[in-house]
């Protein structure tokens, strides 16, 4: 959940409203206010905005200030003329809605990268590679990422795997060693599931990557390493997960591309040879066939 959704969606008495509705109207601007300055503004005290950081779950008024003014600065980048929930009408033409969606994805993806950090990527690689298992775990439609991104783990001879069944997923996490590493997709960060999972991970000493939205969620608090997707849908009034599907996807084939390249020639020899011992068929299309030296 963004801070911003948090401060509107907690019960605050009326003076920290008061200090609340301040600082959501002047967005940006609150950076030149010290927490005097908003006490005097408001008629509250410095007390107030502290037990206000506690309650949003800070230690204290400078690091919560920080993450807003670090989540303002996100929102106003990119996708200034779409919306993620409704990127399209009713009256939309087809040529409208494929446009809509290119442009939803597109900016998904600008989005994605804005928010990427190499140490944390080098970080989550360090792990992935020092461990002989990665253990992957989601649910819903999201668990097809996983499969996806294990498929290509497996076909480089990196043991991966993902669990769509839920009992299934809670015995792995019990059965865990550290042998092993996990990445946990969630987008909101709060599904009671994952956390119950990342709890029995950490109570196994099983490092956990985190693949989730911006925020101050609990699987990030969890995690050992944190990598942040997109985050401009809500969480039910959406047509779909078009621009949250899309940002993991990408931070799935960043992590993917990103241990590929570290033994680049083996992992490249063992994925064709293995796709040609089996994915025999007939090819007459001359752009697929790899025996043809074919140029445009």
């Amino acid at each position: 959940m963004l801070l911003q959704e948090k401060m509107k969606s907690i019960s605050f008495s009326q003076s920290e409203k008061t200090i609340i509705d301040f600082i959501l109207n002047k967005q940006e601007a609150i950076e030149s206010y010290s927490i005097n300055d908003i006490a005097h503004q408001t008629y509250t005290s410095a007390s107030t905005l502290i037990r206000i950081a506690h309650k949003l779950g800070f230690k204290g008024w400078t690091q919560m200030k920080q993450a807003f003014l670090n989540e303002v600065k996100y929102l106003q980048k990119n996708f200034k003329n779409i919306n993620a929930n409704q990127p399209f009408s009713a009256t939309d033409s087809i040529h409208d809605i494929a446009s809509k969606i290119f442009q939803t994805k597109n900016e998904s993806l600008l989005d994605t990268l804005s928010l990427l950090q190499q140490e944390q990527i080098k970080k989550a690689i360090k792990i992935m590679q020092a461990k002989t298992n990665i253990k992957f775990f989601a649910l819903a439609n999201i668990v097809f990422l996983g499969e996806e991104f294990v498929y290509k783990l497996r076909h480089i001879n990196k043991n991966a795997s993902t669990y769509p069944i839920q009992n299934t997923m809670y015995q792995e996490a019990l059965l865990s060693s550290n042998n092993d590493c996990a990445i946990i997709l969630s987008y909101s960060g709060e599904s009671p599931e994952l956390l119950h999972i990342a709890k029995l991970l950490s109570q196994k000493q099983v490092p956990v990557i985190a693949i989730t939205s911006i925020g101050n969620n609990r699987l990030e608090k969890l995690a050992d390493i944190t990598l942040h997707i997109t985050t401009r849908e809500n969480s039910y009034t959406k047509i779909a997960g078009f621009s949250s599907l899309e940002s993991a996807s990408f931070i799935l084939d960043i992590l993917y591309s990103t241990y590929f390249s570290l033994d680049y020639q083996n992992n490249f020899a063992t994925k064709v040879n293995l796709s040609k011992l089996t994915e025999k068929r007939r090819l007459d299309n001359t752009i697929l066939n790899d025996d043809n030296n074919f140029t445009l």
